[in-house]
């Protein structure tokens, strides 16, 4: 079959017809881009528990999309967008601050308190996000079947270009939005007008649609001063004590003013430098009385830490924060004004990149309170802080240390025991004897002070200690998970993946009795499966190896699409390695990004290790979309194995949970059987007869 065959298939009139011009298949597909992204930034920022769950938002767009593809020869489903953005606008404008308690004791949530005064309200956290599940995927079934009925009229190569080309556009403009700090309650008016105008069929049907994004505005109105970071949603207030910050409606840091002879909070601002001198007085005790002069603080945050370091005499002070809009707070909010200091040097960067990348020595490392309250991104169930608790991440402060008793010392607020437990092992497998654990009478910010000593053979711990808490398992990179108790995938998750597996099920016993095509395409099924699993996989690993910042989860999205896109261009260009090349290809190299260590990468020059990550992960993803597109080409319709593929990503979503379980690097294992049966099952499908 060849390009010229799959343009007869098309009337040529409806290329022709202006109205069907191929443009619109890119706007549909940034539309879906940009409102995915949205919802992904908006209802955690307002709800705060789906802070945890950000890829749960994700994976129902896709289920949304795939069900709209499906549907796309069947009756029109426009009246879910405006009903689906409505019913999503109520759930984050009625759950606004909402309070949603833990259901596992597996799994550690900042959700221990009431956060914003009088917004505070409980709900179970199952039911909360079973019905944002269904809720987010509403709007995208339109998107979807949109997207599917568009493409249909255009030969079916040059109609996914259009959509990759499309969905590039939209991950660009709003990182550009991001950049520039712009509210994501700003895109459902701007999508809705748009698609409005372009796709309205009525005067009605454009009315709804037009108000069910503007109502998204009154989501501007903040009972507190508010900003808007690449991470956060970020709200603050001036009180007598110093500024308190909330991000994404949860209480987060709390910029003291050490400057005040206020005498109302004397007591709390001295038990406060109680707690945060616990590591300099430690130094101070292993040097004869002499402090640490040159101090990293990791998390500087609004700057406590900072200060506190300037009071015990540091003369050189680096302060890493990885939000730009939390540093600004720092310098503008807290009167004790560290920021400003002379002495202080200010980086926005992911604390575990700084930690491997600087060649600096210090005589102490701070660890503030890294507790996040965001995932690492939409495609992984990794928290932003992660990497940085592990014990490669604590070596790797070890050798910015001074030899002759350079300290770590590391802040956390601990509400289980097991948590005490990971966090100490960890630490014990990367400093031996010389650490220890000190617990605060005061819960105030932080509960528990973990200290660790380079090159002192004088300083260890109580046998007590060791024997409670030094016996747990340490979190590595390849199992980062901090905040679980052991390995599993807690009560909670298996929940949600039933609700959802129900969900699918009785979906797709429903399409497969009206829709026309036959054939179960589980080669489509297996392939979306298996993408979402590496693209997880590969935005874990280079954020591992270049930082966990937003900008690098920009590059490395954009050059997924990019790559998926040249691989569609080659293959309708003919210049493609064909499937008997292609499927070994993606096997292979899946194969050795599961062989190879991430340590090996490590030790890498900067752009050998740009280079080298370039290759592993786009040569198997650039097979793996070559395989699609030779694959959808030659569909009879375009809606339902493009629909069955998106369903097979958000599946792939919900075994990503597997990593929980197995490692990260296990994960590129499971993908490599994934595209093996993917393989399996396309070698011996019938070949699809095509039709108008």
């Amino acid at each position: 079959m060849t390009h010229e065959d799959d343009m007869n298939l098309i009337p040529q009139e409806s290329c022709a017809d202006p109205a069907n011009a191929p443009w619109k298949i890119g706007l549909v597909a940034a539309s879906i881009l940009i409102l995915e992204l949205c919802f992904i930034r908006l209802i955690p920022a307002e709800v705060r528990a789906i802070s945890y769950f950000t890829n749960l938002i994700l994976m129902a767009a896709f289920f949304g999309i795939g069900t709209g593809c499906i549907l796309s020869e069947q009756r029109s489903t426009a009246l879910l967008l405006p009903v689906g953005l409505a019913l999503v606008f109520l759930f984050i404008f009625i759950g606004r601050g909402i309070v949603i308690y833990e259901e596992a004791k597996q799994v550690h949530y900042w959700l221990q308190y009431a956060n914003i005064p009088g917004q505070a309200r409980k709900i179970p956290l199952f039911q909360a996000a079973a019905i944002l599940f269904v809720l987010c995927s509403l709007p995208f079934i339109t998107l979807g079947q949109t997207l599917a009925q568009t493409m249909s009229r255009f030969p079916r190569l040059t109609a996914y270009g259009w959509d990759i080309a499309g969905s590039l556009c939209g991950t660009l403009v709003f990182a550009a939005s991001s950049l520039l700090h712009l509210p994501p309650w700003v895109w459902p008016p701007v999508i809705t007008v748009v698609w409005a105008i372009v796709f309205g069929r009525s005067w009605a049907l454009r009315t709804m649609i037009i108000l069910s994004g503007t109502i998204f505005l009154t989501l501007s109105i903040s009972p507190y001063p508010s900003k808007w970071s690449p991470y956060y949603y970020v709200q603050s207030d001036r009180l007598p004590i110093g500024t308190q910050v909330w991000v994404n409606s949860t209480f987060h840091q709390l910029a003291i003013d050490f400057s005040s002879d206020d005498p109302t909070h004397a007591d709390f601002r001295k038990t406060m430098l109680d707690k945060w001198n616990r590591p300099y007085e430690m130094y101070r005790a292993l040097h004869n009385g002499q402090g640490p002069e040159r101090v990293l603080v990791l998390g500087a945050g609004t700057g406590n830490d900072v200060t506190v370091a300037l009071a015990n005499g540091a003369s050189d002070i680096t302060a890493v924060e990885i939000d730009p809009m939390i540093l600004e707070l720092g310098r503008t909010a807290n009167k004790s004004q560290p920021y400003s200091d002379p002495r202080v040097h200010t980086v926005v960067d992911d604390a575990r990149h700084f930690l491997h990348t600087s060649k600096e020595q210090f005589d102490l490392i701070v660890f503030g309170t890294l507790d996040s309250i965001t995932l690492l991104g939409g495609q992984a169930n990794l928290r932003l802080e992660s990497y940085v608790y592990t014990e490669e991440s604590l070596n790797d402060a070890k050798q910015l240390l001074r030899d002759d008793g350079g300290m770590v010392a590391i802040y956390y607020s601990v509400f289980k025991p097991w948590l005490w437990e990971r966090l100490y092992t960890t630490l014990r497998h990367a400093f031996g004897e010389q650490s220890t654990i000190h617990f605060e009478s005061s819960q105030e910010l932080f509960n528990t002070v973990l200290i660790a000593t380079k090159g002192r053979d004088d300083f260890h711990d109580t046998a007590e200690n060791v024997m409670m808490f030094g016996r747990g398992s340490p979190a590595t990179d390849d199992w980062p998970f901090i905040f679980l108790e052991f390995p599993t995938i807690a009560p909670i998750y298996w929940k949600l993946f039933s609700f959802i597996l129900v969900l699918i099920i009785g979906v797709f016993a429903l399409l497969r009795r009206v829709h026309p095509a036959g054939g179960l395409h589980l080669n489509f099924l297996f392939l979306g499966l298996g993408f979402t699993l590496m693209e997880a996989s590969a935005i874990t690993r280079l954020s591992l190896l270049f930082g966990s910042t937003w900008v690098v989860n920009v590059v490395v999205f954009s050059a997924v699409l990019l790559t998926i896109f040249l691989a569609n261009w080659a293959v309708l260009k003919e210049k493609a390695p064909p499937l008997r090349l292609a499927w070994p290809g993606v096997i292979v190299f899946i194969f050795l990004n599961y062989c190879l260590p991430i340590s090996s990468l490590f030790s890498l020059p900067v752009v050998a290790r740009v280079l080298s990550c370039g290759l592993l992960i786009g040569i198997p993803v650039f097979f793996a979309a070559v395989c699609f597109s030779r694959l959808f080409e030659k569909q009879p319709t375009t809606g339902y194995p493009l629909g069955i593929n998106l369903i097979g990503a958000m599946a792939g979503g919900m075994l990503e949970y597997v990593s929980m379980v197995v490692g990260m690097r296990a994960v590129w294992a499971v993908a490599m059987v994934i595209y093996l049966l993917a393989w399996l099952t396309t070698a011996t499908s019938k070949p699809a007869s095509r039709s108008n």
